[in-house]
């Protein structure tokens, strides 16, 4: 005869215990997920945080050797930016690849912005008059000159560029992009998380930076605008349907949408040549 076994409890607390683990362990997940996915994709973030930061110093220098303009502050920008593109050490393709989506996504104004804050218009207009060619800051003899405030400001100070540059970067971490989006942008940002549109998401008072735009968005915008000038209006246009455009640029492989948040750097730099158009 097999005695029986009986029963120990010591036995039936351990296997009460393991299965106390696993609940903790399936309650814990989910937030252990989000932040080890979020260190990651704050980590990119401060990346293209510093990267901007030498960047608009470098749009700032060509901006004060080129009259202030924006096409070469913008091209500077792009070679600034360029970095935080690569994936390769010495290959001249990832380069030129790279090179390229910098300047992709630094000359679209849905993706980045180069405000001028100084010198601002008034201050243009009120010291172009003291020029030989009346069309230009002076810029030569500063310290000559006197430091009569004209405009809100004087020549001294008219001629310190100052730019503030706001980027776009693009949270790439899956599942924490959604969550860094719709927390940004609030629940405006929620309900346009689906189709990854930005316009009805505009930057919350008190967040520095603008709102980040889709191509797709834009062009709802424009169907919703042209709405007033047809007749029917935007019961006629909803009969006709609009694709979307391609968001991924072929060839290089680079997607100029995604879920996006603003960053935003700013630089002062001493003008090098005349101010010649108003800001």
């Amino acid at each position: 005869m097999i005695p029986r076994r009986k029963n120990n409890p010591a036995s039936r607390n351990r296997q009460r215990r393991r299965g106390q683990a696993l609940v903790e362990f399936i309650i814990i997940y989910p937030t252990l997920l989000l932040l080890v996915l979020g260190a990651f994709q704050f980590a990119l973030v401060y990346q293209a945080k510093s990267t901007l930061n030498y960047a608009t110093f470098m749009a700032a220098r060509q901006g004060a050797l080129k009259n202030a303009k924006t096409t070469p502050m913008k091209d500077a920008l792009a070679a600034g930016m360029t970095p935080l593109f690569t994936t390769t050490k010495d290959d001249y393709l990832d380069l030129i690849k790279a090179r390229a989506i910098a300047a992709i996504e630094t000359f679209n104004p849905l993706n980045t912005q180069i405000r001028v804050i100084s010198p601002t218009a008034n201050a243009y207009n009120a010291h172009k008059a003291d020029s030989e060619s009346g069309t230009e800051i002076p810029n030569d003899n500063l310290m000559y000159r006197p430091t009569t405030v004209k405009g809100g400001m004087s020549v001294q100070d008219a001629n310190l560029l100052t730019i503030e540059v706001t980027y776009c970067t693009r949270l790439i971490v899956p599942i924490v992009n959604r969550v860094i989006y719709s927390l940004y942008f609030g629940f405006v940002g929620e309900q346009v998380l689906a189709a990854e549109y930005y316009s009805g998401a505009a930057t919350p008072s008190g967040l520095a930076g603008q709102r980040c735009a889709d191509i797709n968005d834009q062009i709802d915008s424009l169907i919703n605008q042209l709405a007033s000038y047809v007749p029917g209006g935007s019961a006629f246009l909803s009969s006709f349907s609009f694709p979307a455009i391609p968001t991924t640029i072929p060839g290089i492989d680079w997607n100029v949408g995604g879920y996006r948040i603003p960053i935003t750097s700013t630089a002062t730099v001493r003008m090098q040549s005349p101010v010649t158009q108003s800001p």
